[in-house]
């Protein structure tokens, strides 16, 4: 057992780092460019390598770890439908008719993982854990996620209005949440707070200004 999480370990560590390096290059280069879309590309199988290697070593046996849980589901679940919307921007009413089962598939992994989460923390709380903060917050964020995917399959929004929203937004949140785990785990410094939030303002700042350049008449909902 402790050789496969050691091997998962080295999984995890590397496609982390080279999902945090393509990640930012994507961020920073011009979008629709060559250097977007191939960085774009390596920053998504990195971090789904990342984001699955970490849901099973958060589960092994002497192993189990809330945090990495967390950060693992919500990577997987940002990434896979921030990915997925440009596909279905290309593809639907065109190649295919409909969302598919794959589409649904996303949506119900938010949804259950959310609640999952949300029980968690709650669980925890009540014991007097304040750590289920953590959960908590990722839990609510799958959530709401979950409710924009219903939003899509059931007709109130129209993916090749929101699709740049939803796609800015989602990989972008992912990346704020890798940043967040990779500052928490090896930097320690008094104020551990900062670690907590500073990603998180930074990103949710650099979201902001590329949802005003890209999708400037983008659903007021969608982006909430």
């Amino acid at each position: 057992m402790e050789q496969l999480f050691s091997f998962l370990l080295v999984l995890h560590i590397s496609g982390g780092t080279l999902g945090l390096i393509c990640g930012t290059i994507a961020t920073a280069v011009v979008k629709g460019r060559k250097a977007h879309i191939v960085t774009g590309k390596i920053y998504f199988y990195a971090m789904l390598l990342a984001a699955v290697s970490a849901l099973v070593m958060s589960n092994l046996p002497n192993h189990h770890n809330v945090f990495l849980f967390a950060v693992g589901g919500f990577t997987l679940y940002m990434i896979s439908s921030g990915y997925r919307v440009v596909w279905l921007k290309r593809n639907l009413g065109k190649t295919i008719l409909s969302f598919t089962w794959v589409d649904y598939a996303i949506a119900l992994f938010a949804l259950v993982f959310g609640i999952f989460l949300v029980v968690l923390a709650v669980t925890a709380l009540r014991s007097g854990n304040t750590f289920g903060l953590v959960p908590a917050v990722f839990g609510l964020i799958s959530l709401n996620y979950a409710r924009l995917d219903y939003q899509l399959f059931s007709g109130k929004q129209n993916v090749k209005q929101v699709w740049i929203a939803n796609h800015i937004t989602r990989m972008m949140g992912a990346l704020i949440a890798s940043y967040t785990a990779f500052l928490v785990v090896n930097v320690h410094i008094q104020m551990q707070w900062i670690l907590w939030l500073l990603p998180t303002a930074v990103g949710s700042t650099i979201i902001y200004r590329f949802l005003q350049k890209f999708a400037p008449n983008r659903n007021v909902k969608q982006s909430a």
